[in-house]
């Protein structure tokens, strides 16, 4: 990871917000694309400096909701609280002071 200098909470704010701008940006046009991929129904292809290849895979998910319909109350036995860190993004409220 690059550090950055020293800057100020609201310089920080503003470049966390940039950066996140552009990587959801980034993110809506890679699935976009490989949205297309899939409609075209492609299994490769290989460009100038890339080679994209899709493939199916089966993945078995655990349906949580199932589970504690099941076992009820006895669920929480197998529960284990995990502590995070959100940190959520969204515009400033900036209001314009009158002439």
């Amino acid at each position: 990871m690059r550090r950055r200098r020293s800057i100020v909470d609201e310089a920080l704010a503003d470049v966390l917000g940039h950066a996140d701008a552009v990587l959801k940006g980034a993110e809506a046009e890679c699935k976009a694309l490989k949205d297309e991929f899939k409609r075209r129904g492609l299994a490769e292809a290989t460009g100038e400096a890339f080679t994209v290849t899709a493939t199916e895979q089966i993945a078995a998910r655990l349906d949580t909701k199932a589970v504690r319909e099941f076992l009820g109350n006895a669920c929480h036995r197998f529960e284990t609280a995990v502590v995070t860190t959100v940190i959520r993004i969204r515009p400033a409220q900036r209001f314009a002071v009158a002439a």
